[in-house]
């Protein structure tokens, strides 16, 4: 098991890259379509939270909205005191970024990762589609990340190194973590699972759900819905 946590937690990182790369490709292309990609991230991660991790964390312990409200709080602390967002309308807006913006982007790669981690730790199927619904979230990050640091002229030169560290950090989350629980109990087990379908519920309505409703297009509501589905059948098929 650990080396599918190796391989997919790896292709998440790389995934932040593709979403750099295709910024420093295709800028304006990148733009105009990064919001169909959200779209249907959002119903993978929505769907993974509520149909593969919730129901396995309510199965192992009967606390488990205790941590999936405080990891829910958690990163609403991280990013309203740490990490600055950029506004997008037409195109990219963005703050200085400074380096304790840098560190909080870097902490949400490496909770990606600990997802992972605890994810593989269940089951291929929970490791499979958490992986799914990272990647493709991370992908849109990648875009938002290398945005952020070409606007701040304390990373601008090296912007590309930064957008590394930040990938990295997620096989770095998952792997750490699988390693750590194995053999723990599946009541603890439950609290991190709760706490990992509480960061995709935050991060898929509060950070993507807001992107989406500034520019309406009916096909954003059909990627929603092929996102939840397609979460569905996988589980169906794997499961």
């Amino acid at each position: 098991m650990l080396i599918n946590v190796i391989i997919y937690s790896f292709i998440a990182g790389l995934s932040t890259i593709f979403g750099v790369y295709l910024v420093r490709r295709f800028e304006n292309w990148t733009k105009r379509n990064a919001i169909f990609l959200l779209s249907f991230a959002i119903g993978v991660l929505l769907a993974n939270a509520f149909f593969q991790l919730l129901p396995e964390a309510i199965e192992k312990n009967p606390t488990w909205f205790y941590w999936t409200l405080g990891s829910i709080f958690f990163l609403f602390l991280v990013e309203h005191l740490i990490i600055i967002h950029s506004c997008r309308e037409e195109e990219y807006h963005a703050h200085a970024l400074g380096t304790t913006s840098f560190l909080g982007i870097a902490l949400h790669s490496l909770i990606d990762g600990i997802i992972i981690g605890v994810g593989f730790g269940v089951s291929f199927t929970v490791g499979l589609i958490t992986s799914l619904a990272v990647i493709l979230h991370e992908t849109a990050e990648g875009v938002f990340i290398y945005t952020l640091l070409m606007h701040d002229q304390a990373f601008r030169s090296k912007a590309l190194f930064y957008a590394w560290i930040v990938a990295l950090a997620t096989p770095f989350g998952a792997i750490i973590t699988f390693l750590f629980i194995q053999g723990i109990s599946p009541f603890v087990l439950g609290w991190l699972l709760a706490a990992a379908a509480g960061s995709f519920i935050y991060i898929g309505a509060s950070d993507l759900v807001p992107e989406i409703h500034k520019k309406y297009n009916f096909l954003n509501i059909f990627l929603v819905l092929l996102g939840i589905i397609f979460v569905v059948a996988i589980g169906q098929f794997l499961g």
